[in-house]
């Protein structure tokens, strides 16, 4: 009882953490530069990976929670590889970027945190469903 208790706790805060870091958090979010889309579409495709995914195992409180996410961090660089061709891809249908160096590193930055913050909160979920 007492681990799914803490683990529902843990899947409030890093739900918190993943709103605020896609909607809130200034580097990704001021006029003219919002990555609130890209976050949210990476939020789900890191979804759909972790739902394909083995599912992790373990004995101790959070040995689940650790899993999950220790199991999702190789897919970090593929995500990432998938914004910068995405973008690029976006860059050769409309045109060029007034900083193209600064939109690849925001997108990658997006899509890197949107992964993390959502290992986090399915794993809290993984670890509570004992």
């Amino acid at each position: 009882m007492v681990k799914k208790a803490v683990s529902w706790v843990l899947v409030g805060v890093f739900t918190y953490l993943w709103t605020w870091a896609g909607h809130h958090w200034s580097y990704l979010n001021t006029p003219g530069n919002e990555w609130g889309a890209a976050f949210n579409l990476f939020t789900l495709v890191s979804l759909v990976v972790l739902l394909r995914s083995a599912r992790a195992t373990g004995a101790g409180m959070f040995d689940r929670f650790v899993g999950t996410v220790r199991n999702f961090i190789p897919v970090l660089p593929w995500l990432a590889l998938a914004i910068v061709i995405s973008l690029s891809v976006r860059w050769l249908n409309i045109g060029m970027y007034a900083n193209p160096l600064d939109h690849y590193i925001h997108g990658v930055v997006a899509v890197l945190v949107a992964g993390i913050a959502t290992a986090l909160w399915y794993g809290a979920i993984e670890n509570a469903t004992d």
